[in-house]
């Protein structure tokens, strides 16, 4: 459960920091940079709510590109 709610703050990251140009650094991260394309592709309509983008993006597992779902797997998704 904890593993979870790190990945979808993760990728509420991601989410968030494509829409905003002057994100701090930390908003860089590899795991975000994998995900962002996906999350924006897959899951526009959960942006801004972390836990519905970490849902979208493991419901749309199948789908996402293989660096974002290293990400996934990496956190146990």
């Amino acid at each position: 459960m904890v593993r979870s709610l790190c990945l979808a703050a993760a990728l509420f990251a991601v989410a968030t920091a494509a829409q905003a140009d002057n994100q701090s650094s930390n908003t860089n991260s590899a795991e975000e940079r994998a995900c962002r394309g996906d999350a924006h592709r897959f899951c526009h309509e959960a942006i801004g709510d972390e836990f519905r983008v970490a849902s979208c993006l493991i419901e749309h597992r199948d789908r996402i590109s293989h660096a974002c779902r290293a990400v996934l797997e990496s956190h146990g998704m």
